[in-house]
């Protein structure tokens, strides 16, 4: 009966450092994103979502934002799951131990 709890523990503190560490990651991409754009574009305009920007500049900011944002994902999943190793030693929970590839 002792388990129980622990493994509702683990299991809310994962999720509390998953959230964390996704939020941070997407204030980062967002940031940078932000920055890149406003390097690549000379003008002044202050957001991609300008209405008096052009289609294929909006549609090119579309696609860099969604290649941005799915690095930051993946990226954040892997941070999140190192960290929890490198802190608890052990795997978070849900996550499957993969064998070992000769």
């Amino acid at each position: 009966m002792q388990r129980v709890p622990d493994t509702i523990g683990r299991e809310r503190m994962w999720k509390l450092v998953s959230t964390i560490t996704g939020m941070l990651v997407a204030l980062l991409v967002r940031k940078s994103m932000r920055t890149a754009y406003r390097a690549v574009r000379k003008d002044k305009a202050t957001t991609p979502f300008d209405p008096t920007n052009a289609w294929p500049d909006a549609l090119l900011w579309a696609a860099a934002a969604g290649i941005g944002l799915g690095i930051g994902k993946v990226v954040s999943a892997r941070v999140a799951f190192v960290g929890w190793k490198a802190v608890t030693g052990t795997l978070p929970p849900g996550a499957v131990e993969e064998p070992a590839v000769v």
